[in-house]
């Protein structure tokens, strides 16, 4: 159980970590147009032109991404053991992997930047340039997870090896 919690933790904290600071400068390269202006795209989203609406966003954005964080790592409960057994290269790769298609490329939600938002979205939502604008964010956010993530369970394994009890409270 502890396992699991340290394990959820790492997940948590690299999870909100890349998704604040690679969101946040995504935003100001290459998304901001669509929220902002005199006719945003994503006139579907809260954004902070709207005072009211934003105290929404800004109140559940830590909340929510902790949650994701914590699903995320439920969901990677079976493997877990097989992604902290890998070598910090492949687990980065792996884990980047997984979020990019899974949470990203391939979710059931339709969104600018996925297959479904292809599928379903009128063409002033989706397109290439709105679709090719939106990949770095959350490319860079993937394999800042995958990284953030690889790099906690190695500093982990570092510390098990120098203080042999720590192993029994892990």
């Amino acid at each position: 159980m502890k396992k699991f919690l340290l394990f959820t933790l790492m997940l948590t904290l690299a999870h909100i970590i890349t998704y604040y600071v690679f969101g946040a400068l995504a935003y100001e390269l290459f998304t901001k147009q669509f929220y902002q202006g005199e006719n945003p795209t994503f006139i579907f989203m809260r954004t902070e032109s709207d005072p009211l609406l934003w105290q929404h966003t800004m109140a559940w954005m830590l909340p929510g991404q902790a949650l994701r964080g914590i699903l995320m790592a439920l969901a990677l409960l079976p493997f877990m053991k097989t992604l902290v057994d890998m070598n910090v290269a492949k687990r980065a790769l792996a884990l980047a992997s997984i979020y990019f298609v899974f949470s990203h490329l391939s979710a059931a939600g339709p969104t600018t930047s996925n297959i479904e938002g292809f599928i379903y979205f009128r063409p002033e939502y989706f397109n290439a340039r709105i679709f090719l604008l939106t990949q770095p964010e959350i490319i860079f956010q993937a394999l800042g997870l995958g990284i953030c993530f690889s790099l906690l369970i190695h500093i982990k394994r570092i510390r098990r090896q120098f203080n042999p009890t720590s192993d029994q409270a892990a």
